[in-house]
């Protein structure tokens, strides 16, 4: 019975790759993704709509897994190998579940072009060096995986024929996206934004993924940037959507968490 077990657990994967035809995109509008760590992605649309997917999810299991495998017995023991795969199975189908439920509004929105946030050296500060955020910031900031979700997103949008970009996000998060003006201190808290120049009041981070859409920080987009003087109005802004994930049903509008199965 051993032996049987053991010949069949070497045997061989086969990994079959095929080519597609990759489809028409569903339209011409951009999105804009911000990436980060209470929300894990903000998704603004050029049909002034966006969305909120936090990570508590994430955040629980980026706490509670490291503590458990902490007090393993041993470092590469059969209960640490299955807390490993365990936590690295959930975050996987948190990240295809994000993915999955994105590009699918986006073909509701008629998307062509995502714009993601380049997160390339988020981890380290001005001078290469590791960020401290304290015990629990630097947890959330070295366990999250933003380049893993981007290549999982990227091959679920091309599938639907929409292209996936990284732009910079420099300057994204302290520019107001109605008027363009820039200023660190209009993000008075982590969810609130303020702006002295028009007066506006919204979503941190939609501000930010707003600005990822327009893509600020290329020259040849900067007749379309906030600043241009186009009239888009600010209350979607203010008032996202927020899908929240769930285990059995992936990620749900928030009141209709509650019905999904446990």
């Amino acid at each position: 019975m051993s032996e049987t077990h053991a010949n069949r657990s070497m045997t061989p994967f086969l990994v079959c790759k095929d080519e597609i035809e990759t489809p028409t995109a569903p339209g011409n509008e951009t999105a804009g993704i911000d990436l980060g760590i209470c929300n894990f992605a903000t998704v603004a649309y050029s049909t002034e709509d966006a969305d909120l997917y936090p990570g508590n999810r994430l955040k629980q299991d980026g706490y509670y897994f490291p503590k458990e495998i902490a007090e393993c017995d041993e470092s590469a023991g059969e209960r640490t190998t299955r807390l490993h795969a365990k936590w690295s199975e959930r975050r996987t189908h948190f990240f295809h579940s994000l993915a999955k439920h994105i590009v699918q509004r986006c073909v509701e929105k008629e998307v062509g072009r995502i714009n993601v946030g380049d997160l390339e050296g988020v981890r380290e500060d001005e001078n290469g060096e590791s960020k401290k955020w304290g015990k629990h910031g630097n947890l959330d900031l070295h366990g999250w995986a933003f380049d893993r979700f981007t290549s999982i997103l990227e091959y679920k949008a091309k599938v639907e024929g929409i292209e996936v970009v990284e732009v910079s996000e420099r300057e994204t998060s302290k520019t107001c996206c109605v008027c363009g003006s820039e200023d660190e201190s209009q993000r008075i808290e982590r969810g609130l934004y303020v702006c002295e120049e028009c007066d506006a009041a919204f979503n941190a981070d939609v501000t930010g993924a707003e600005n990822v859409s327009f893509d600020i920080n290329e020259e040849s987009n900067s007749e379309s940037a906030p600043d241009s003087g186009g009239d888009r109005s600010p209350g979607w802004v203010a008032q996202p959507g927020v899908s929240l994930y769930d285990l059995s049903c992936g990620f749900q509008p928030q009141a209709q968490v509650g019905d999904c199965k446990p």
